[in-house]
Order: C-alpha cells, then structure tokens, then sequence
C-alpha cells in the first residue's frame, strides 16, 4: 500500500463506520493504484502539468467510487466483465477532449489489471467478501 506517499485521504472512502467494507478498502487501493498510476505514465505528462496533485488525487478516488456500480454488477453477476466507463471522467473533466479521457480511461483499466496479483494473494479477499468490515481502516490510521 501507497497511503503515506499519496494525497488520497482514507477518509474520502468512508462516512460512517459501517462504511469500513472491504469494498470501500478495495476502492480505496484502487485510486491509490490509479494515481500512481497517473504519476508514472509518460504519455499522461500533458495531464499531469494542467493539474496539482490534490486535484489529480481528488479525481483518482471519484473515478473509484464511480466504479462500484460497475464492479457490483459485476460481482453480482449482473454483468460478465468490469466496465471502466468514459462518461465517469466526461463528468468530472467536461472540458477534456476525447482522445485524453481514452487516455485516462486505458490508465485506469490498467492500474486496475496491476492491483489484481496484489488482491489475490491478499487474504482479505475484498471483492469475494466486499460486505465485510475490513480492520485497515483502523489499522493504517496515521
């Protein structure tokens, strides 16, 4: 986990404390994953200079709570595969033209394929049991 060198609040993924889901915990590494990934793309340089870290951080874990529909459908077998959505960065970025948010769509799918081998060999199992408590929200507070 990366929370000490990002901008990403834990809080920002939960509200009460019935919201310490493994599921929030999943979403949280999730915009973690993906503004590490943002920080590393060569080709998201451009990006990178229009926006501040808090911005970009801010923007990481909204893209991450708009994925829970996607990924419950999925879980739930509503849907076969995760849908990464364009229309979630169209909302937060209005003024982005398409070719960027493609961009930061295929970043996102990316950071997304990286965090799979970490969540199975973790025994949390966040996504199998995404309605349990998971302790690190307690155990990372700084």
């Amino acid at each position: 986990m990366i929370m000490n060198t990002s901008p990403i609040q834990m809080e920002w993924f939960l509200n009460l404390e019935g919201h310490k889901t493994k599921f929030n915990w999943f979403l949280l590494e999730f915009a973690l994953e993906y503004y590490d990934h943002i920080r590393r793309s060569p080709a998201l340089g451009p990006y990178r200079e229009q926006y501040d870290v808090q911005q970009i951080a801010q923007y990481c874990a909204y893209y991450a709570k708009r994925m829970k529909k996607s990924l419950l459908n999925n879980l739930r077998g509503r849907t076969k595969h995760i849908i990464f959505y364009e229309e979630y960065i169209s909302d937060f970025y209005p003024h982005h033209e398409d070719e960027l948010n493609g961009v930061l769509n295929s970043a996102a799918m990316e950071a997304f394929e990286e965090l799979q081998p970490g969540c199975r060999a973790c025994t949390q199992m966040c996504l199998r049991d995404y309605r349990g408590i998971s302790p690190f929200f307690d155990e990372y507070k700084d």
